[in-house]
């Protein structure tokens, strides 16, 4: 009989916390539905991979796999020593493609190249490049289904550690919130320790999340996450002092949700102060592009709140995923500027990855 595992993970929402949580401070981030699969099972020999939504099947052996995960380390190297936008364009690969192959070089170096031969097919109906963690999602998917096929079980602190690797790769500085949300699941509180480690914790009380939340796509942004991220760090290093500050009140405003989620309360007026105050940090950074800032302001003056989820955009029109906040007085109807972006019915705190063996 062949065998055969399906491992399915959901996508991640950063409910506050984006961009501070890569220096240190607080994140609140909720596992979301719609999932990713990925097959994995016997083959014949070498490694085949398709990837139905992208019309695309790669045909590779572990050898090459593991050599370009290792290229992929030395570059990623180089670039941590001076992490600037600029050095990060020389370490990204743009290929949709290129981060499966990233997740089994990096099972490879992992478990050495003498591995016997998979098939895989991957699909997602998460968006890509909009903040809902797609590639978090297909990393920690294909990690953690070709190690339950290869040994039988899901070691999660080794997917742990290899998807962090294979989203610095991807990423340049991530934080590590995103593959960490989709490996567990739930609702997390994350914070990194003075050590490195990042800690996590799940959070109660996302039932009064409620009706009142929702969930916008404005569209892919201009720039990746990385270059978003890279950039943000320019801004550290030019205003250190400045920039703490703002780090500290981002932090405020992430205790103040995180209150509001534990306390089970449907007093919305908590959560709108601190998603403005969020938002407001946000748009400080840069990271915020005008069109999308006048959105917000229209749901502000409607007696909401709305905040960029996610790394945000440096310019054009999108900025990925927004979330929105309506008051009680909230009659149900939008603002014109909303009706471009596409509301995405999503489930808040899913359970993280699965892996399911047959045969």
């Amino acid at each position: 009989m062949q065998r055969h595992v399906l491992a399915t993970t959901p996508g991640k929402l950063i409910l506050m916390g984006e961009h501070a949580a890569v220096y240190g401070r607080p994140a609140l981030v909720a596992a979301v539905a719609p999932r990713t699969r990925v097959d994995v099972a016997d083959f014949t020999a070498g490694v085949v991979v398709e990837l139905p939504d992208l019309g695309r099947k790669l045909s590779r052996n572990w050898s090459e796999l593991a050599r370009a995960a290792n290229d992929a380390r030395t570059q990623w190297q180089a670039f941590s020593e001076n992490p600037i936008a600029d050095r990060f364009e020389a370490l990204r690969n743009p290929d949709p493609a290129h981060l499966v192959e990233l997740a089994l070089g990096e099972v490879a170096v992992e478990l050495g190249t003498d591995l016997p031969p998979v098939a895989l097919r991957v699909k997602s109906d998460l968006p890509v490049g909009s903040g809902f963690g797609s590639s978090a999602a297909v990393a920690v998917g294909v990690i953690g289904g070709v190690l339950c096929f290869l040994q039988g079980d899901v070691d999660r602190p080794r997917v742990d550690r290899i998807a962090f690797d294979v989203e610095r790769r991807q990423h340049g500085m991530p934080s590590g919130v995103d593959h960490r949300t989709v490996l567990q699941g739930g609702i997390l509180w994350a914070e990194r320790s003075s050590t490195g480690e990042l800690r996590t914790e799940p959070v109660e009380g996302g039932q009064v999340l409620g009706c009142r939340i929702q969930v916008l796509n404005t569209g892919q942004p201009s720039e990746t996450t990385g270059d978003v991220v890279a950039a943000v760090r320019q801004l550290a290093k030019e205003d250190e002092a400045g920039f703490d500050r703002l780090l500290n009140r981002m932090e405020s405003c992430v205790d103040g949700f995180r209150d509001w989620l534990k306390s089970g309360s449907g007093d919305l007026d908590r959560a709108i102060t601190a998603i403005r105050g969020y938002e407001a940090c946000l748009e400080v950074m840069g990271v915020v592009p005008v069109p999308v800032r006048q959105a917000i302001r229209d749901v502000e003056a409607l007696g909401g709140a709305a905040k960029v989820s996610g790394a945000g955009a440096l310019s054009g029109e999108a900025a990925g995923c927004l979330l929105v906040c309506w008051p009680d007085t909230w009659d149900g109807r939008s603002p014109k500027s909303l009706s471009a972006y596409n509301l995405q019915h999503v489930e808040l705190g899913v359970s993280g990855l699965i892996c399911e063996v047959d045969g």
